[in-house]
């Protein structure tokens, strides 16, 4: 059984024994490849695929201990999933709060977006912007002022975790943090300061809604003795 998850820049494949990633520009070259009964998707063009089950179902699957919210910080979205009430939030409509926001800031310092979890300070920088473009503009002022690109790339951290935490309505002690920024040492830090609450980061956190969907069919699969 594989599970696949088709996000808004990557495609991320589990088939029990590796994890592969892929552009989403590869998506066509995936379905030629992998669209068959024993294969489930999730994602954004997760109906692309034979078999297909929501985002919410799969990061529930995939979240291997039982937590009162899940957060998927994506690379264009973020998703808030009350695992309760099945209820969810979703930021869709800015760059704030999303990978891409990282994305564009490792971009303009030339920094890989890879070494942003080493950047952690006790007292970083507020940055009153956390629009993608804007915020460009009050780097660029820091910068000027003798602030160093680690000051910068802290505060950016702290910035959009103090975001994602604000997004969050529902009441919880326990958060599961998946997608890839879930990768990002300092941001997940600066989360458990910033909202006080028991986070957990589940291995490969990038994977984990194809492990989902992986798990889902095997279940799937079991149950209706296929």
């Amino acid at each position: 059984m594989i599970g696949i998850d088709v996000g808004s820049t990557n495609i991320k494949i589990v088939d029990g024994k590796s994890f592969k990633k892929y552009p989403i520009i590869k998506l066509n070259e995936i379905l030629e490849k992998y669209n068959d009964k024993d294969v489930f998707a999730t994602g954004y063009f997760r109906k692309r695929f034979r078999n297909h089950i929501t985002e919410i179902t799969a990061a529930i699957y995939g979240v291997d201990i039982e937590v009162e919210v899940i957060i998927d910080v994506g690379g264009q979205d973020t998703k808030i999933i009350n695992t309760k009430t099945l209820e969810f939030v979703m930021n869709d409509k800015c760059g704030a709060g999303t990978g891409l926001f990282l994305q564009t800031i490792a971009m303009y310092l030339d920094v890989p977006i890879e070494n942003f979890g080493k950047y952690y300070s006790k007292n970083p920088l507020k940055l009153n912007n956390t629009c993608a473009v804007f915020s460009i503009s009050e780097i660029i002022n820091h910068l000027v002022n003798g602030y160093s690109v680690k000051d910068i790339i802290s505060s950016v951290n702290y910035t959009i975790a103090k975001k994602i935490a604000n997004m969050n309505p529902f009441e919880c002690n326990t958060i599961a943090l998946i997608g890839g920024v879930a990768e990002n040492k300092a941001f997940v830090k600066y989360f458990k300061e910033i909202t006080e609450k028991d986070i957990y980061v589940p291995k490969n956190p990038q994977f984990i809604n194809a492990i989902g969907a992986r798990k889902y069919g095997l279940e799937y699969a079991t149950k209706n003795n296929l």
